[in-house]
């Protein structure tokens, strides 16, 4: 099963700025979030996390909770952890006003 997504990182930054922690607590695990912080643009990290959340979604073909997804990092590379499974099909890739994701299962 294959799942994609795209985000506008603006649409992320936008509802970060609205919203802020609220919406960061909702939406991402405490490793997601220490790791955007750590990052040059958080917002752009954030945008491509979410994304692969989606793209996970689809490709299961589930409307899952999102704090259950978790786009963790390994060597350079992404992958994603749910009810202590690895899922290391994913990619993600970012460009000044997107995020995209793709997750192959």
């Amino acid at each position: 099963m294959v799942g994609i997504d795209i985000v506008d990182v603006s649409r992320i930054t936008d509802i970060l700025r609205r919203y802020g922690d609220r919406f960061l607590y909702k939406i991402f695990t405490e490793e997601e979030i220490a790791y955007a912080r750590q990052r040059r643009s958080a917002d752009e990290s954030l945008a491509g996390r979410f994304a692969a959340k989606e793209a996970f979604m689809k490709a299961t073909g589930k409307k899952l909770a999102w704090k259950d997804i978790n786009v963790l990092q390994g060597e350079g590379k992404p992958y994603i952890e749910f009810q202590g499974k690895i899922f290391d099909g994913v990619s993600i890739s970012h460009e000044k006003a997107y995020a995209v994701s793709i997750v192959v299962i």
